[in-house]
């Protein structure tokens, strides 16, 4: 197991993508700190890995407070000792036309994607850096490569994701900590369901616009975190690993099928 004995602490973990991360890591040694803002949540994805007998701990948070953050970080460090591994996977959006976005609204989604990344690096970063070592890696999206109507706050707070990871990456190059970027694609988690059931979305047009037909699952997304986080990876750091079935490498005028040869 590659991460015997090592502290993984997930934001975001009670639900979705971040609880498939927590899942992961737990599955191969680590003892992983479920962050959720939501405490039942964390609890229940909590309950579920050690009902595999695995180790995990459910924390309470809102990572959009500094103060909350530097609360967590400090028992974790009072519990454990250490953080081998963070992931910044919380994330939130509000989807309208940017005039009728509230400034407080406008905040929160700043906030919650992009400061929260500030708290949880100063925070936990000091304890890496008395350790010199540690692995970062920053949930993006594919909403940061390109202009799509009604979530300018979220695009533009995803595209700054990818600008911090980068520049961390660099200033602890030295330091023995890698900071990186993982950017998903369309991933059925239970909240796309919901768009999909609402009319919110069009699952037909997202597949379609898949090169590789079909949509992602969280467990693709734990499998790039868990490698970036890995002895595997240890010259990888200040880069973006998509994981998207091609759609940001595809800049054709169709959608799929079109793309695949006519008979």
């Amino acid at each position: 197991m590659e991460f015997q004995n090592k502290i993984a602490m997930v934001t975001g973990a009670g639900n979705g993508i971040g609880k498939s991360i927590a899942g992961a890591f737990a599955r191969e040694g680590a003892t992983v700190i479920v962050v959720d803002i939501d405490g039942d949540a964390a609890v229940r994805a909590v309950e579920e890995i050690t009902a595999q007998g695995q180790q995990a701990f459910a924390y309470t948070t809102d990572v959009s407070q500094g103060a909350g953050v530097e609360q967590l970080v400090s028992k974790v460090k009072e519990s454990f000792g250490r953080i081998d591994v963070l992931v910044n996977n919380v994330g939130m959006t509000i989807r309208k036309p940017i005039v009728d976005f509230s400034e407080d609204e406008w905040d929160y989604i700043f906030n919650t994607n992009l400061k929260s990344l500030y708290y949880f690096a100063k925070e936990a970063g000091r304890i890496m850096l008395a350790r010199q070592s540690g692995a970062v890696v920053n949930i993006s999206s594919i909403h940061a490569l390109g202009g799509i109507p009604r979530r300018l706050p979220y695009s533009v707070s995803k595209a700054a994701v990818d600008s911090f990871t980068r520049t961390l990456a660099c200033e602890w190059a030295l330091d023995g900590i890698r900071v990186n970027t993982v950017t998903p694609g369309y991933i059925l988690t239970d909240g796309l369901k919901s768009a999909f059931e609402s009319g919110a979305l069009d699952q037909e047009d997202m597949v379609r616009r898949t090169p590789v037909g079909h949509l992602g699952t969280p467990e693709n997304i734990a499998d790039a975190v868990l490698f970036l986080c890995s002895p595997r990876a240890s010259f990888i750091t200040g880069t973006t690993l998509y994981v998207d079935g091609g759609y940001a490498a595809y800049h054709g005028p169709e959608r799929l099928p079109y793309i695949r040869p006519q008979e």
